[in-house]
């Protein structure tokens, strides 16, 4: 007599799977968890001479400063955005690329600046580093994002599916004084890069200012010491020698 199996997911690892995602998807929020984790999908950038005045969007500086071709540029680089639910944070860093010879072909290795998660909130004070620009003429930089796409981990823990897999995604930020398209004028002062994510607006950039908080500096709102609910990152760029 031939007996029937049933190949489908049993009750109780249905109910082990359906009671061990709530807690999870309650812990980290449901995008997370869900597998809709968001990914920026373009970048606002703001800037703001160094010696102060009202920011405004990067597009508008008007000329680039050609002093950097001999004394290169010293970036400082930090963060900020201030959530009360850790929950909120949404995993972006920011790398910068040194270009480099390899024989005849151009590269560039990838340095990560700053990052923020939602496990380790973001890095501490600023950290300072010197990029040539003689060569190319140009800084660049990206803002990376990864999350978990299709599966469950606790799904595949229980052996009842597939894994999640990692997705990555790279938005590039260059600096140059070339005028190449895309790119934004390289002269002295503060950029600051927003991750933009699906239904989010364009900063209001002249309502926001930039002070120093925590050993960093990142946005507030005008006038207040209240920081800036936007997520972002600063670039401090400066000539790298006198």
């Amino acid at each position: 007599m031939e007996t029937s199996r049933h190949t489908g997911m049993g009750r109780r690892a249905f109910l082990q799977l359906s009671s061990i995602g709530a807690l999870a998807t309650a812990a980290v929020g449901p995008k997370m968890f869900a597998g809709e984790a968001a990914q920026p999908q373009r970048l606002a950038v703001g800037f703001v001479e160094l010696e102060g005045g009202a920011l405004a969007a990067a597009e508008r500086i008007p000329g680039v400063d050609g002093g950097f071709i001999s004394r290169g540029a010293r970036i400082s680089v930090s963060g900020g955005g201030t959530f009360a639910d850790a929950a909120q944070r949404r995993a972006v860093e920011l790398i910068a690329k040194f270009s480099y010879f390899e024989g005849s072909e151009r590269r560039l290795a990838p340095f990560r600046a700053w990052g923020c998660s939602r496990v380790t909130g973001c890095a501490g004070n600023s950290i300072s580093f010197s990029m040539p620009v003689e060569d190319e003429q140009k800084v660049r930089f990206s803002v990376t994002s990864e999350r978990l796409s299709g599966g469950s981990v606790v799904a595949k823990r229980l052996g009842v599916g597939e894994g999640p897999r990692l997705e990555s995604r790279e938005l590039p930020v260059t600096l140059s004084l070339v005028g190449d398209a895309g790119d934004l004028n390289l002269t002295r002062g503060f950029y600051v890069v927003v991750p933009m994510f699906e239904g989010d607006r364009e900063p209001h950039w002249s309502s926001l200012e930039m002070k120093q908080a925590g050993g960093r500096w990142a946005l507030h709102a005008r006038g207040t010491e209240a920081a800036a609910e936007l997520e972002h990152f600063v670039l401090r760029v400066d000539y790298a020698t006198v």
